[in-house]
């Protein structure tokens, strides 16, 4: 086997390396054995084999790895591209998308993405949403209701909220309805978070859902009115239930009766004052007739504002806002319903709106009540009638009979009468010498052992003989005081008339209060006193008229004080300022009054005054202002109450001679001395008329200073 030098062997294995490269290991040996086959021994032959083997191996392992590493490499970059793609395909879903869109961590709430419409929607801009966190965006009270959804999307992958608000960038607050969805990034939970303003959306739901309660209410409002027949128990239901419906603290329902009057009919809440201003006689006729006048509705977002005229400020205190609309049926007012609040409030034109469709309806409701009533009025009237006509022959038959028992039942009357009439004059009598008598004898004894010179008594036996005998001729005055009463009730005291002088009588009356005027440092004032008409009456009755009425004046009036005496020729017309006044002590004196004259004489002091409910009653008999424990007998000076007699004796004398007496006085105040001025209308003889005198013009004298003078 011949030897290879070692260039050549090199040069065999290049060729066969770079043949492996080119060709293959195997057709590298082949060649080689080929064409150097007589080169190699078997030792060498093999070298070349393993060694060009292992060369093509080498060289077929990197031309395998070369090819899968450029495949790779283009997979990746197809990846890339389609990745990309997405990313671009992404972002434009994100922008273009018509709600907005936040992307946020779960860890710490930071915005990962947000979308345009979701900038556009909070006011932010893209620099400057990522530094902010999801919880920047709302409000304090909303917050832990976000943070609740959160929990529930982080739990089961999705979550939905409705009613969060959320807050603009310049403060502006929305409400946002959520969807959310959790995403899973591996190491990072972010959560995709769609957000639509139902700001718009929840608002008309809220006023669908307040039309559809109002609705509701007014359905059946109208189904309970029409199921009652009741006209009251209608005005009621229809009041509450409309009250309910507008969260109004009150109102009332006025109607318009046939004389064309708007009447208070129902209320709710509301006091009788303001129920009576809201439909009197102010400068305008009132709130609620001008709204029946205008058939238009009426709102005012306080009362006491100043289309609110005629209502006194004290009446309408303490409420705002009032609403009034006119009920109509067949074109008619019917009737008028108002509603009020305790604060300032103005009604929208949707609440007046309801209120309108509300009264059409009640009107129409009240209408039918009304008819209904009406027909069932006339309905049982003519059954009555028909019920009468049936009887009528049997009552008939029976009227003989009924008559001959009412005959009997007169007669015993009759006999019960004289019997009634027996035990007042027994009555009397015995109280005229049963209390007199020995009235008399403890009086005339007092008086004998206080004037007596030959009986010895010590200070304090004389001091209770006083006071025996000033209790005596007290409970002596008392009794003359019952008995002169009961004859003026039983028209028994004689009345003899004659001309008198009221002037001179005054005059008489006061020269007996002299001394009690001078120690009480009063001043007494007369008036038109001189030239008088004279009066037809009896002069004892004249006398202790004005005694009491100045002895009245003097005892209520404080030291230092004045009374004022006045008085004037009147007849019917001068009167008619009065009349309602005159109506309260005496209803039917001004319309008996005719043609005559009247002499009125005005007794006014400037005492503590008489309170208005206590000015009829104090005419009565055993009446006396103030409580019983200021029960006193005071007769010089105020020191309590009385016996209660004078005045009724005053009003019985008076009125026996065919006039009245009355009392005029603002109210009752210790401090402030108002005052009380009793007036007293006298009868002049028959051929006196007012234009004979000049004080007929019914001119006053001014109020002494510190008299408060009465308005009439």
């Amino acid at each position: 086997m011949t030897t290879l030098s070692r260039d050549k062997l090199y040069r065999i294995i290049v060729w066969t390396a770079a043949l492996a490269l080119l060709g293959g290991g195997s057709t590298a040996l082949i060649l080689c054995s080929r064409q150097h086959a007589p080169f190699f021994d078997i030792h060498a032959l093999l070298v070349l084999l393993l060694v060009a083997t292992f060369v093509a191996v080498m060289v077929s392992f990197h031309r395998v790895r070369s090819s899968e590493e450029r495949a790779h490499v283009r997979e990746l970059m197809q990846v890339q591209r389609e990745l990309d793609k997405s990313v671009r395909r992404y972002r434009s879903l994100l922008e273009g998308a018509g709600t907005a869109i936040f992307v946020f961590s779960v860890d710490n709430g930071l915005l990962v993405e947000v979308n345009r419409r979701g900038t556009e929607l909070l006011g932010y801009s893209k620099e400057e949403m990522p530094s902010l966190r999801i919880k920047d965006l709302l409000p304090e009270e909303d917050q832990e209701k976000f943070s609740s959804l959160v929990v529930r999307v982080v739990r089961r992958g999705r979550g939905r909220a409705d009613g969060i608000t959320f807050r603009r960038k310049g403060g502006d607050r929305f409400r946002g309805e959520i969807e959310a969805r959790l995403i899973d990034l591996g190491d990072e939970k972010v959560v995709h978070a769609t957000v639509r303003d139902i700001t718009y959306k929840y608002r008309a739901e809220r006023e669908l859902r307040q039309r559809n309660r109002e609705l509701s209410s007014l359905i059946t409002l109208i189904e309970r009115a029409n199921r009652e027949m009741d006209q009251d128990t209608v005005l009621e239901v229809t009041l509450r239930e409309t009250v309910e419906v507008f969260g109004a603290a009150g109102g009332g329902i006025h109607l318009r009766e046939r004389e064309g009057h708007l009447v208070p009919a129902a209320s709710w809440n509301v006091s009788p004052q303001l129920t009576a201003a809201l439909g009197g006689d102010g400068p305008s006729g009132g709130l609620l007739e001008r709204t029946a006048v205008t058939r238009s509705p009426l709102a005012l977002e306080d009362l006491t504002a100043s289309g609110a005229d005629g209502i006194p400020a004290e009446i309408a205190a303490g409420w705002g806002g009032i609403a009034a609309v006119p009920l109509l049926a067949k074109d008619r007012v019917t009737g008028v319903m108002y509603l009020l609040s305790r604060d300032p409030r103005r009604f929208s034109e949707e609440e007046m709106r309801l209120f309108l469709s509300i009264a059409d309806q009640m009107g129409i409701v009240i209408e039918n009540v009304r008819l209904f009533n009406e027909l069932k009025w006339k309905s049982d009237e003519l059954m009555s009638s028909f019920r009468l006509l049936e009887k009528s022959s049997h009552e008939l038959a029976l009227s003989q009979h009924r008559l001959r028992n009412n005959l009997l039942l007169v007669e015993r009357a009759n006999l019960e009468l004289e019997r009634l009439d027996r035990m007042k004059s027994s009555f009397l009598g015995m109280i005229s010498h049963e209390f007199r008598t020995p009235l008399t004898s403890i009086i005339s004894g007092t008086e004998f052992l206080l004037t007596s010179r030959s009986a010895e008594f010590d200070s304090e036996a004389r001091q209770v003989l006083d006071m025996i005998n000033q209790g005596g001729e007290r409970l002596s005055e008392i009794v003359n005081d019952i008995l002169k009463v009961a004859r003026l009730e039983a028209k028994t005291s004689p009345v003899t008339k004659t001309a008198l002088c009221v002037g001179q009588v005054v005059r008489q009356v006061l020269a007996k209060l002299e001394p009690l005027i001078e120690e009480r440092n009063l001043k007494i004032v007369t008036g038109n006193m001189e030239g008088l008409p004279p009066c037809s009456g009896d002069r004892d009755c004249f006398e202790e008229i004005f005694a009491e009425l100045l002895g009245n004046s003097v005892k209520f009036t404080p030291d230092g004080g004045s009374v004022l005496i006045d008085a004037r020729v009147v007849d019917r017309p001068a009167l008619a300022a009065k009349r309602d006044t005159m109506a309260r002590f005496n209803a039917g004196f001004y319309a008996e009054m005719g043609a005559r004259c009247y002499l009125e004489v005005t007794v006014r002091d400037n005492g503590i005054g008489v309170s208005h409910d206590e000015q009829v009653k104090i005419f009565d008999k055993f009446y006396e202002i103030g409580e019983i424990r200021h029960h006193s007998s005071g007769k010089y000076k105020f020191l309590g109450k009385g016996a209660g007699l004078g005045l009724a004796i005053v009003k019985g004398m008076v009125e026996a001679h065919g006039g009245m007496v009355w009392v005029e006085s603002v109210g009752t105040d210790a401090a402030a001395r108002f005052g009380s001025a009793f007036i007293v209308l006298l009868p002049l003889e028959e051929g006196a008329r007012p234009p004979v005198f000049p004080l007929a013009d019914d001119r006053r004298l001014a109020a002494p200073t510190g008299m408060a003078a009465d308005e009439e």
